[in-house]
């Protein structure tokens, strides 16, 4: 199985623990990579996407969660999924965001200039997308505003632990932006994030 955007590996650990399963991960960033390979993932390529050669249709599971960006827009990371998962029969589970209403110009501002095509508009377009991508749709489970909230505050309440530790200004001005973004009184209701259970026919 691949996991691209693997982080620190915890998925593909737990994966490979219960199933047994060859662990292949993709993460450029240096210490998660490194933690991935201490929880005992087979292969961990510490490169971007691009820069990794990997065996088209060679796998029975392709994972991709809040990881989209590695591969481009999100239409294309579900094709590229694809492509890359087994014919007549992969699976791949993709973690992706959605508009649960058109965003807002200032709600794009506190994104840090996003456009509104960035995701797709609403979880049925996320759906329909990964149909046009090759997949058939298995399951779709949606992020309830208590998980997305616990999410995006966990988020910032890490990052000011960390700080606390080292006063990173790179880590400061990502801390400024998640809260700015999550306090703008678009916020809280614009961005939905949906998990969604592919098999490739």
């Amino acid at each position: 199985m691949l996991d691209v955007g693997c982080g620190a590996g915890e998925l593909l650990a737990r994966i490979k623990a219960r199933h047994g399963a060859r662990t292949e991960g993709i993460e450029p960033a240096p210490d998660w990579a490194a933690a991935a390979r201490e929880r005992g993932v087979d292969i961990v390529h510490e490169a971007a996407f691009r820069d990794v050669t990997l065996e088209l249709g060679g796998y029975d599971l392709v994972c991709c969660l809040a990881s989209s960006h590695a591969l481009g827009p999100w239409r294309d990371a579900l094709a590229g999924l694809a492509a890359l998962a087994r014919a007549n029969g992969g699976l791949g589970l993709a973690g992706e965001g959605f508009w649960r209403r058109e965003p807002s110009a200032g709600y794009l501002e506190a994104l840090g200039g996003a456009s509104a095509d960035e995701l797709p508009l609403g979880a049925d377009g996320l759906e329909a997308g990964a149909r046009e991508a090759g997949w058939d749709v298995v399951r779709r489970d949606v992020a309830s505003d208590e998980a997305w909230a616990a999410y995006e505050q966990t988020l910032i309440v890490n990052g000011e632990a960390a700080l606390e530790d080292e006063d990173d200004p790179g880590l400061r001005a990502w801390v400024e932006a998640a809260k700015a973004r999550w306090d703008h009184p678009d916020g809280r209701d614009t961005m939905g994030f949906a998990l969604l259970t592919l098999r490739r026919g």
